[in-house]
């Protein structure tokens, strides 16, 4: 399985003095950790966290607002739904969510 290093932006896992095994890897140019009892564990969770950030699936909810998350949502939804229902959605997000909630900081928003 080739010379096992890691290409850009899959991350790097290295092992800490204490026997802990780290995955770190870069979402938005912040630096996110994972930790894991071995190099296996880590790697695992190292690959679906790549996987979600490339996907959209994670993201710096600090400085994201609501019609940016909706935005990008949508944007990863479209290859997989019909082109009729796809349209909904964006009109829905577009003319009823986004005026009212689009510029409130995502971590600001709560269930209730």
């Amino acid at each position: 399985m080739g010379n096992g290093k890691r290409g850009r932006g899959e991350g790097s896992i290295y092992r800490r003095k204490d026997g802990r095994w780290v995955g770190q890897y870069e979402v938005g140019g912040k630096r996110r950790y994972i930790y894991g009892k071995t190099r296996k564990e880590v790697a695992g969770k190292l690959t679906k966290a790549t996987a979600d950030r490339d996907s959209g699936l994670t993201f710096d909810a600090g400085s994201l607002r609501v019609g940016d998350y909706l935005d990008g949502r949508l944007d990863s939804i479209r290859d997989t739904l019909r082109r009729r229902t796809w349209i909904r959605h964006e009109q829905i997000m577009r003319l009823h969510l986004k005026p009212h909630l689009g510029g409130i900081k995502l971590d600001r928003v709560n269930p209730l």
